[in-house]
């Protein structure tokens, strides 16, 4: 594998409650988290209004080995749970999903 990897969540958010999605993500979840997670190098959000799930965040890690740590840490864990609890109050539903980079080599 090259270097480089991601982690990328994605969330389907319940219909009117996208500004409190929002606003709670950028306000409080990725403020409180992304710095302490180890090896952590970005944190970059998207919207699609075509595209289902409809919201995307992209972790940036400097290598594969550096998000299996930040994975295993207890900041990550904290961080899950905090998104656990807004599930089924703002999100329908959301997954994971884990990337090593590839290209360009």
């Amino acid at each position: 594998m090259v270097g480089g990897a991601v982690m990328i969540y994605s969330a389907e958010v319940i219909p009117g409650k996208e500004e409190e999605f929002n606003r709670w993500f950028d306000d409080h979840h990725i403020p409180l988290f992304s710095g302490k997670l180890p090896g952590l190098k970005s944190v970059r959000r998207f919207y699609s209004k075509r595209s289902d799930p409809q919201f995307v965040t992209i972790y940036e890690f400097e290598s594969y080995d550096d998000l299996k740590k930040a994975l295993a840490s207890d900041e990550s864990k904290s961080a899950g749970s905090d998104a656990d609890s807004q599930v089924g109050v703002l999100i329908k539903s959301s997954k994971y999903g884990f990337y090593s980079q590839v290209y360009p080599k």
